[in-house]
């Protein structure tokens, strides 16, 4: 009996404690970074804007997938050093942001933010190519099942962690610095594999580096899917930033917003799941349309919540709705990818799709606009959703000519 080739287990332990710790910096920046800044005297909408600012790095994080796909420093691989740096880079930030007090100097905090984002994006999209490089492809949805279920699970029980934490220290400099620091140090799991794991030497296709491989995203439905990752985002990701603020605004405390926060996470790993579960049934079609109603009605759905139970339902149904959304982007993003910049091409449709955190910021102004009420925002975010159905053909159609034909020699 023959066994399909996979990953090698010290390869998936390093991508997985890559992904997970992601989760636990997402954690922290998504749901209290705000809170602590506000809390340290910065006004609310100048808060939105620098959390906006800094996230837009993750907009431009494909220029690293080339750096990384063409060169190895010093001959020691094309990830494994890159992912240090980052790792690095993200935990001084992290520090940094302990240290430098927001309402006292907003730009030296803002700065610290900016090389934390940096170096997320930095290990992030080396991941990303390194797993591609070392999975074979039969093993691959094994992989990235495990890889979002890790994130997922981490970002939930570090945003219930951090809740709960804060709801005993109070968040805020002075206050919950131990928590910038516990993210600090949960970088260095990877950091130690990542120093020692050798790093195969990559096969003779990811090593034929080709710009020209980049015309791929020129495509018609290249160009398709990077609309639908950017707007699906702008409205899930402008509703999810926000739902901290909400929370409070409706009366939870600190221990409320990481549980329900908690509650999103653990259905984004349950709709992460779900998807390879019901993919033969639905269809590309059906996985579409399911992840667009879905994520309408339980934005809808917030604005209902009328005590813990159903704040926490919809929290997790909520949550369902991004992971399959978020689980079904990366597959369209990696049939779209070309194979001779796999890392560099698939890290542009993921780093577009990080265009949604100009949702924060959109979201924060129409709520000051309707003068601080949030459930018509809430509705109005679930009418636009709704609404990217019509782009729902064009992806789930059969692949064009042009899309289908074989990229340049």
């Amino acid at each position: 009996m023959t066994t399909a080739p996979r990953i090698r287990p010290a390869e998936l332990a390093l991508a997985v404690s890559l992904y997970a710790l992601q989760g636990v910096v997402v954690a922290y920046l998504l749901n209290y970074n705000k809170s602590y800044m506000i809390a340290g005297g910065v006004g609310e909408r100048t808060a939105g804007l620098v959390e906006t600012a800094v996230l837009l790095v993750l907009v431009f994080k494909f220029l690293l997938g080339p750096l990384s796909d063409r060169f190895s420093p010093f001959g020691l691989g094309h990830r494994r050093p890159f992912i240090v740096v980052g790792l690095l880079a993200q935990s001084c930030g992290l520090v940094g942001l302990s240290v430098v007090h927001p309402g006292v100097n907003l730009a030296g905090f803002a700065a610290m933010a900016y090389l934390a984002v940096i170096g997320l994006a930095l290990y992030d999209t080396c991941c990303d190519g390194f797993v591609i490089d070392v999975t074979p492809p039969d093993d691959r949805v094994r992989v990235q099942g495990l890889l979002q279920v890790a994130r997922f699970l981490a970002t939930m029980l570090c945003t219930w962690g951090f809740g709960t934490w804060m709801s005993v220290t109070d968040v805020g400099p002075g206050k919950s610095g131990g928590v910038l620091w516990t993210c600090a140090g949960l970088g260095l799991p990877p950091l130690l594999m990542a120093l020692f794991i050798r790093e195969r030497v990559r096969s003779a296709a990811a090593e034929s580096f080709q710009w020209s491989g980049l015309k791929v995203l020129l495509r018609p439905r290249a160009l398709t899917l990077l609309a639908f990752g950017a707007l699906y985002g702008i409205v899930g990701l402008g509703v999810e930033f926000n739902l901290s603020r909400y929370y409070i605004h409706i009366g939870y405390g600190q221990d409320g917003v990481g549980s329900f926060s908690a509650l999103r996470y653990a259905g984004r790993a349950a709709g992460a799941l779900l998807l390879p579960v019901l993919k033969t049934r639905l269809g590309r079609r059906g996985e579409l349309v399911v992840g667009l109603i879905a994520l309408a009605a339980t934005t809808a759905g917030q604005s209902t919540v009328a005590g813990p139970l159903s704040t926490g339902g919809w929290a997790f149904a909520f949550g369902m709705a991004n992971g399959w959304n978020d689980a079904l982007f990366c597959v369209l993003a990696m049939e779209a990818s070309d194979p001779r910049m796999a890392a560099s091409t698939f890290a542009v449709f993921m780093a577009i799709s990080n265009v949604s955190v100009l949702g924060d910021a959109i979201f924060l102004e129409v709520v000051h606009l309707m003068h601080g009420q949030y459930r018509p925002v809430l509705l109005g975010s679930a009418v636009l959703a709704i609404g990217l159905l019509a782009i729902v053909p064009a992806l789930s159609s059969h692949r064009s000519k042009e899309d289908a034909a074989d990229v340049d020699p």
